[in-house]
């Protein structure tokens, strides 16, 4: 049990309080303290709590701990006279860090309420606690990046605190060149947090590299090797960096060789494997901008509650920056300010507790606008979609801003009724330049959760094959996937599959899908003289058209995609623009059958002659997304055919058909094998579906239903169903609805 004195003594040892030789104010402090007891294991606070206090240890042991994405970095054993929980005095914040005791644990608890009191009290005192505390959030932010890194990771606790006493910590403003091509080596630099574009100067042009962030080091190999440097270095946000010197190096060597030595082999080990990057994933930052009228404050609800679901999302304004540290207009500080160090950590601190953070600029190009703009990795700009939406002079400002970084755009086009159709979204469109852009409704969370599943790489594609009337099976699969509550964020496909998925992306029901589809199949079309085709597609192009009327594809509610394929190029198009009807009509032409569709002079015709299930188109629209992938045509088809003896006479074929006196011969017609080879390309691709870019890969038994069977379509429909339910049923919607992130080709699903 420790004395009074001995208590005393190491409140006065406390690295926060070590030095101050006011009596009054120690003595005020200690009689703030409130004793506390925990017992090996126990919490004292959790990632994501409100601060309420710090803690001044004074026998035991506490263990200090940061997660992210399910990974645990410890970053110190705190024992007696050490302090854990601290915060910055200015502004109100959670806690970066997970804090347990190790062993019964006697401490200290000073309140946040009553630390701030004590400022105002002793205000002579408040600047050095104030620097104080921001130095041991930044020594524990360093600490942190440490761990994480690549190069330091394997180090032991003591020699990281020793490796940390030796490191510079600098600010670096975005725009800055942190480090220069070909200038002499002669020290490497540990993020702290922020972000680096690593880029090399060539003939040719700038060639992007790496962006590098939180745990991540650049400069070693340059270190290690006395070489010049390699690339340049250029911040992207501001951001905070450790440097480590040639000098400071060579003594950390001569003080832990043995660990320094195998730390910096390893290093160039990993490097030449191309396996040094940081497995710690950087918090997201998204700014919102809005030129809507809609109201600010409830769009950015919606969307920090749909970001929520998948990691802590927190919000920032210039107004809740400036409650949050109680004085006015500290959001709109500048770079070079005094209150920026302390803003800078705080932001940081938010961006360890927090996977994603949405920045809200002002109205105007303000300080906090610009400190927005750049600390931004993606930007969105929300439009009412029914305005005129002309390019504003703030609007090209923001842009003007973002020129040369590396910095995704998204525009939401928002409809202020829920029963909204988009109309000419094209126009809002026009004269932007943008990533992707998305349709959202007041109100509708449904819509937000689509968006937030986009902008962190959750988005589900799925992409439906051709196949005739086998296609009405993708009815049935939609089906099950919204009764299991499996989002589709967007949709594309080819021939009947790109039909199903104009429909579904026009949010038309399941039965409406399957009465107008059959429909249109059923009403045939009229024979021509077969120089360019069989049937003369006037029937077919006039049904198409009742359907889609003059609908664009911009005005769809989801994204939506078919494939042609160029004959007179030998390319497969993709059509994702323009005209709804165009899209689906150019993917519907399967050679022979009808007549190609001439698009700038070109031959374009059924995208199955080369990509039937295009879930290479859908990979590059869904980066990182997860890609679901339905084929309806079997490897096998058309089988067990009649000889004809090397020839064949189609009067004699007609005889036989309606002759009950002569044995039918198996012979497949025309329409049939016209078919066939119309997908042939297409299933010959079909090892490039199963190979790594579909993680789940569905194949409805429909293969003995004909091509033609449009009669049968809802029992085809039923049958695509019954297998969706069936399979997704053993265990596979856990995992789209968590939206995992594919990591490598062996997590493909193949069923």
């Amino acid at each position: 049990m420790l004395t009074q004195i001995e208590a005393e003594k190491s409140i006065f040892d406390n690295v926060l309080f070590s030095g101050i030789e006011d009596k009054v104010f120690l003595k005020t402090i200690e009689q703030c303290l409130e004793k506390k007891t925990v017992k090996a294991s126990e919490i004292l606070f959790l990632q994501g709590d409100e601060v309420d206090g710090l803690y001044l240890i004074l026998s035991g042991q506490v263990q200090v701990y940061t997660k992210r994405d399910d990974e645990r970095y410890v970053l110190s054993h705190a024992e007696a006279n050490h302090l854990v929980g601290e915060f910055l005095l200015q502004g109100k914040s959670i806690r970066s860090v997970t804090a347990e005791a190790i062993r019964d644990s006697s401490l200290y608890f000073l309140s946040a309420a009553k630390l701030n009191d004590l400022v105002k009290r002793f205000p002579e005192q408040s600047s050095l606690l104030s620097l104080r505390i921001v130095n041991r959030l930044c020594w524990n932010q360093t600490i942190l990046a440490l761990h994480m890194s690549h190069l330091f990771a394997g180090l032991n606790e003591n020699t990281v605190r020793q490796l940390v006493n030796e490191l510079d910590i600098l600010s670096v403003s975005s725009n800055t060149l942190l480090i220069k091509q070909h200038d002499q080596s002669d020290d490497l630099y540990i993020i702290v947090d922020g972000q680096f574009q690593v880029y090399q100067s060539t003939n040719s042009g700038i060639e992007k590299l790496n962006v590098v962030g939180r745990g991540e080091s650049v400069g070693e190999m340059g270190l290690i090797c006395q070489s010049p440097r390699s690339a340049n270095v250029l911040a992207i946000r501001d951001s905070t960096v450790a440097r480590l010197t040639q000098k400071s190096y060579e003594k950390i060597l001569k003080s832990f060789p043995v660990e320094i030595n195998q730390t910096f082999v390893k290093s160039v080990v990993n490097h030449l494997s191309g396996a040094e990057k940081c497995q710690f994933k950087a918090t997201e930052t998204f700014v919102f901008a809005s030129f809507s009228s809609t109201d600010k404050a409830i769009t950015v609800q919606q969307l920090v509650s749909a970001l929520s679901e998948h990691g802590l999302t927190t919000c920032l304004t210039s107004g809740n920056v400036d409650i949050a540290f109680s004085q006015k207009d500290i959001s709109q500080s500048t770079f070079d300010s005094e209150l920026n160090h302390s803003l800078i950590q705080w932001i940081s601190e938010l961006e360890i507790a927090h996977r994603y953070i949405v920045y809200v600029i002002d109205d105007t190009m303000t300080a906090w606008t610009q400190r927005c703009l750049r600390q931004a990795d993606h930007v969105l700009f929300l439009l009412d979609a029914e305005a005129q939406n002309k390019v504003t002079d703030f609007e090209k400002l923001i842009i003007n801003e973002l020129e040369d970084k590396c910095v995704k755009k998204t525009l939401l086009l928002n409809h202020r009724s829920s029963n909204a159709i988009p109309h000419k979204s094209a126009s809002c469109l026009k004269g932007r330049t943008f990533d992707y852009y998305h349709h959202v409704r007041d109100g509708v969370d449904a819509d937000f959760s689509r968006v937030a599943r986009f902008l962190t790489g959750h988005a589900i594609g799925l992409v439906l094959g051709g196949g005739g009337a086998r296609g009405f099976a993708h009815i049935g699969v939609i089906r099950a996937f919204e009764e299991l509550n499996i989002p589709i964020d967007l949709v594309g496909g080819n021939s009947m599959g790109a039909l199903i998925a104009a429909q579904y992306a026009m949010q038309w029901s399941h039965d409406e899908m399957i009465d107008k589809t059959r429909q249109l199949c059923l009403q045939g079309d009229a024979f021509t003289l077969p120089i360019m085709s069989l049937f003369s597609g006037k029937k077919m192009t006039k049904g198409l058209k009742r359907m889609f009327a003059n609908r664009e594809v911009e005005d769809l509610w989801l994204h939506f995609f078919s494939v042609s394929c160029n004959i007179s190029r030998a390319m497969v198009m993709t059509h994702d623009s323009g005209s709804l009807l165009a899209a689906v009509l150019n993917s519907n032409t399967a050679p022979g059958l009808f007549p190609p569709q001439v698009v700038d002079g070109d031959l374009l015709v059924d995208g199955a002659l080369l990509n039937n299930v295009p879930v290479d188109v859908m990979a590059e629209m869904n980066s990182g997304g997860t890609i679901i992938a339905v084929d309806v045509n079997a490897t096998e088809d058309l089988l067990n055919n009649t000889d004809n003896c090397g020839g064949v006479s189609g009067w004699r074929l007609l005889l036989n058909k309606f002759n009950p006196m002569i044995d039918t011969k198996n012979n497949s017609n025309l329409i049939e094998i016209l078919s066939r080879v119309s997908i042939i390309g297409g299933l010959a691709q079909r090892k490039k579906s199963m190979n790594g870019l579909a993680d789940l890969y569905l194949q409805p038994p429909v293969g003995d239903f004909p091509l033609t069977a449009y009669k049968q379509a809802k029992k085809i429909e039923e049958v695509g169903y019954q297998f969706a339910m069936k399979e997704l049923q053993k265990g596979l919607t856990v995992r789209l609805t968590a939206g995992q992130n594919k990591q490598d080709e062996s997590s493909e699903l193949i069923i």
